[in-house]
């Protein structure tokens, strides 16, 4: 668990680099979920989004750290893929300000 953090400490630095969506687009609630059911939580159960102090703190840094482990578990997400998942785990978990 503390190398996840680390890595997602490691990942935060590089938050300014993530893609961002237009508003015409929107996400997709129940495909988000569908990919981190099948894809995520593998590794780390619905406790980790609720830690005193998350490690996300805007929907950017989510984006990111998304990204970062959909390439490092070499899932080949597509830019829709990883929206989807953030979109997803910010109604259920974060709720970030908009």
């Amino acid at each position: 668990m503390r190398r996840n953090i680390a890595i997602a400490l490691i990942a935060a630095g590089g938050l300014g680099c993530a893609p961002v969506l237009s508003s015409a687009e929107l996400p997709d609630l129940a495909r988000g979920r569908s990919l981190y059911e099948n894809h995520c939580i593998v590794c780390h159960t619905q406790k980790v989004h609720r830690r005193p102090a998350p490690l996300p703190l805007a929907a950017d840094d989510l984006r990111y750290i998304v990204a970062l482990w959909a390439t490092q578990q070499g899932l080949n997400w597509s830019r829709e893929d990883i929206e989807d998942v953030v979109y997803y785990l910010d109604r259920t978990h974060y709720r970030f300000e908009k």
